[in-house]
């Protein structure tokens, strides 16, 4: 009878084990940039990987306020849109973005996620500034 209580005790504790094996969240995003026209914007992004800078995120998360997103505000920013990533760590990636107001600034944010639910620090927070409704053509990825 023992034996099989130290034999649950040490499943219980490879298990325990296993589950905290990824403590290594995705690392963060630093080069966010974007590019506009009067009611879009193009946001670029290079993926951080997974395991820190190691294989592939399981998906993202991009937000958007009309003030700066810190790391103390960042859950009352809007949630954008959320996706899994084109690629590994080093894809370069390309998000159109619609529906803005004309001379209007907006400031973005994007985190990554891995399996196992880790967030990667908040990235980079760029502000674009939308353009004239009169006078700028739209913009689009390529």
């Amino acid at each position: 009878m023992k034996r099989i209580f130290f034999a649950c005790s040490a499943l219980v504790l490879f298990a325990a084990s296993v589950a905290l094996a990824d403590e290594c969240a995705p690392a963060k995003v630093t080069n966010l940039g974007f590019a506009t026209g009067h009611s879009t914007a193009v946001l670029t992004w290079t993926d951080p990987g997974d395991d820190c800078n190691t294989g592939t995120a399981a998906s993202y998360e991009i937000r958007q306020s009309s003030s700066a997103i810190t790391d103390t505000n960042w859950q009352s920013a809007s949630i954008y849109l959320t996706g899994t990533p084109a690629g590994g760590n080093g894809t370069n990636e390309c998000k159109d973005i619609s529906g803005l107001t004309c001379n209007t600034t907006y400031y973005w944010v994007i985190f990554f996620f891995d399996a196992a639910g880790n967030r990667s620090p908040i990235s980079n927070n760029p502000s674009l500034a939308t353009k004239s409704c009169a006078s700028s053509p739209q913009v689009a990825c390529p």
